[in-house]
């Protein structure tokens, strides 16, 4: 069975595979497109300003119940594809894929950055070591980063 992938794509971790331990039962895949409303016309009259980028979200559940085994090796790899990459000045772009890439009705492959990340440890052994969690997450699509450099005083 083809597993859901996360793929770091640029800097440090490029190449990085998180596979997940289960597919998820869900996945959201969203776009929103703002029209603003034209305060010269009358009700109804819609002007386009620009369309916002998709977002996918979905959980995935890690457990090392069974075996006994800490989950926390994986969390981690998915924290370290949030944190800022000294050369990039930023965090990684990702990819997302379930299934063969490009393959004829396979869900497409999303390249985007993590927008969230957050982690409920659901399973402890007596030690606190976790065993169970569930991680919910959330991309951005993305083309083009940069990076905003604040202004100086």
């Amino acid at each position: 069975m083809d597993m859901l992938r996360i793929i770091g794509l640029e800097g440090g971790l490029s190449g990085i595979i998180v596979e997940a331990q289960f597919n998820p039962k869900e996945v959201s895949i969203d776009k929103s497109v703002p029209w603003q409303l034209q305060q010269t016309k009358g009700p109804g009259d819609l002007q386009f300003s620009s369309a916002n980028p998709k977002t996918m979200s979905f959980e995935l559940m890690f457990d090392g119940f069974a075996s006994s085994s800490s989950i926390q090796s994986e969390i981690g790899m998915l924290h370290q594809l949030t944190d800022i990459d000294a050369n990039l000045k930023r965090p990684p772009k990702v990819k997302v894929i379930w299934g063969t890439e490009g393959a004829a009705g396979m869900m497409p492959a999303f390249e985007g950055v993590i927008e969230s990340i957050g982690v409920k440890y659901t399973m402890f052994d007596s030690q606190g070591t976790p065993l169970r969690a569930t991680v919910s997450m959330r991309f951005v699509e993305a083309r083009k980063l940069k990076v905003v450099k604040p202004p100086t005083p």
